[in-house]
This record gives C-alpha cells, structure tokens and sequence, in this order.
C-alpha cells in the first residue's frame, strides 16, 4: 500500500505516541470530533487513564484534522495498535453526544521489540 504525504505524516505521530507515553498508562483512547456534517475530522486527541481512574489529556494529533475516521484507524493499524471490533468487523467507536458530538476508540498500543 502506498502511503500519500498526509498519511506518511498521521502514520509517524500515531506511531511516535508509543514512545511517549508511559507503559503503565492504561486505557488508551483517540477521542475525535467531526468537521459539520462531513467525514472530515475537526480534532483529534489522545487520553489516557491515570493511577486515580481518571482521564488525562495526553496530546493532540494534529495529522488527523482533515483526514476521516477511516484515514485514522489505517494509520493506527499501520503504527501497530489493535481495537476492538464491532459484530460488523467495523472499529467499535462510542459516540458521546454530551461531549460536543465526540466518538472515543479505545486502542492497544503495540509491544516494543
């Protein structure tokens, strides 16, 4: 598969988030909010879950604005991370309808060789 520019570019910051972050910080999540009514994405975010349950911000993956959920969840497959699916074999996104229209993928972050 032949990567454009803009996904070379989401794939490196996806892939450098491993790296970043601590190993024991556990859940994982891209919490994301669409541009209107389009694909489009207008955020995206890294969180994660701390000693206490609760969720930090961890940075935002600025390569993601503009690409789609699908240009997303390619380039998490391609860095090594893994979700969970649905029973339609489709990403298992949660839609948060109080949180400014968001949708939040839980993700594994790939084991270092």
């Amino acid at each position: 598969m032949t990567l454009t520019a803009a996904t070379a570019n989401l794939v490196r910051q996806v892939r450098g988030l491993a790296g970043e972050l601590h190993p024991r910080l556990y859940p994982v999540s891209v919490r994301v909010r669409l541009a209107g009514t389009g694909p489009a994405l207008a955020l995206c975010e890294v969180w994660t879950g701390d000693g206490d349950a609760m969720w930090v911000h961890r940075c935002d993956l600025p390569a993601a604005v503009g690409r789609t959920m699908l240009d997303l969840e390619s380039a998490l497959i391609e860095a090594g991370y893994v979700f969970s699916l649905t029973d339609q074999r489709r990403p298992k996104w949660r839609y948060d309808a109080n949180g400014y229209g968001t949708y939040t993928l839980d993700i594994t972050r790939p084991i270092p060789l």
